[in-house]
């Protein structure tokens, strides 16, 4: 799978999410992605952030990195900050950062985990909890940033096999 094109798609994807409702008053949201490694440490592990290859293999962990700054005067309220999880890809999960939303319906709704759905089973509905491997966007929501302020944000996906 390339990265240039889940990047791409990413990037595109938060500047039509966030809306470009705000014309010259906008915020500056920025997408970084990072090849995640585990280097041994004596008894632990550390988690590594290096730069993403061309190609990525199945098995990789990618941490994609939101950074929301506001370069304006104004404060922003109530601001939701979405993202996709890459086809390809599923969520990797509690690698998020706190307070985090998902979505398993493309992004047109967002809940907390645990996730319930309904589905058909020998005729009758059957409520399900939502697998992370079944999230499909991700989202925060902002009460406030205020003018020069910034505001980070980052998840994990696994590459699938």
């Amino acid at each position: 799978m390339k990265i240039k094109q889940i990047y791409l798609f990413l990037i595109a994807f938060l500047l039509v999410g966030y809306g470009l409702s705000f014309a010259k008053d906008k915020l500056d949201i920025k997408m970084k992605g990072f090849l995640i490694t585990f280097e041994k440490k004596g008894e632990k592990f550390v988690v590594k952030k290096n730069p993403l290859p061309k190609q990525v293999k199945p098995d990789d962990i990618i941490q994609y990195q939101i950074t929301v700054k506001n370069p304006t005067k104004k404060t922003f309220k109530d601001v939701f900050i979405k993202a996709p999880i890459p086809e390809g890809t599923y969520f990797v999960e509690n690698s998020e950062t706190e307070g985090a939303v998902f979505s398993i319906d493309r992004g047109k709704s967002y809940h907390k985990p645990p996730i319930k759905y309904t589905v058909k089973e020998n005729g009758k509905k059957v409520e399900k909890i939502a697998t992370p491997e079944m999230y499909t966007n991700i989202g925060w929501m902002l009460e406030k940033i205020n003018p020069g302020e910034e505001k980070n944000f980052f998840y994990w996906v696994k590459v699938k096999r």
